[in-house]
């Protein structure tokens, strides 16, 4: 019930909660848990993100999450998160985040930088999908 509206359709933003944990666990399961890259003065900041939703989700539907690489350049990259209905297969809603590599200092206001993709990250999003947390487990709206 927390992810759909008072029409019982998805809510626009409940996407975006769920790319970030996609994206999270991805970062923690491959051995660089978000905590750990702060405690080293980088990490990969969201800049820019979008949310596509072709076909509806309605309360008690049930979907399949993936999150996927789609774009790797020099010091950014995109993860693009899908909801697949299980019913009949249909892609529901699409949302992209865009990321860029960072240090930062500390203080009030940290000083940020952009920095090219460390080797171990680029190698990750090259290599294989990020996550499938669902494919035999069922999600619903």
């Amino acid at each position: 019930m927390g992810d759909v509206d008072a029409a019982r359709i998805l809510y626009f933003a409940a996407p975006y909660r769920w790319m970030e944990e996609l994206f999270t666990g991805w970062l923690k399961d491959v051995g660089h848990p978000v905590s750990a890259m702060l405690r080293n003065g980088v990490a990969c900041p969201c800049v820019a993100s979008a949310a596509t939703y072709p076909a509806p989700l309605s309360l008690d539907d049930e979907f399949t999450l993936t999150l996927r690489p789609s774009g790797i350049g020099t010091t950014s990259f995109s993860v693009t998160a899908e909801a697949r209905r299980v019913a009949d297969g249909v892609v529901a809603v699409r949302a992209t985040g865009w990321h860029v590599w960072a240090s930062f200092g500390g203080g009030d206001r940290p000083d940020i930088a952009r920095r090219e993709l460390p080797e171990w990250l680029r190698s990750e999003l090259v290599s294989r999908e990020l996550v499938e947390p669902c494919a035999a487990q069922r999600t619903r709206a």
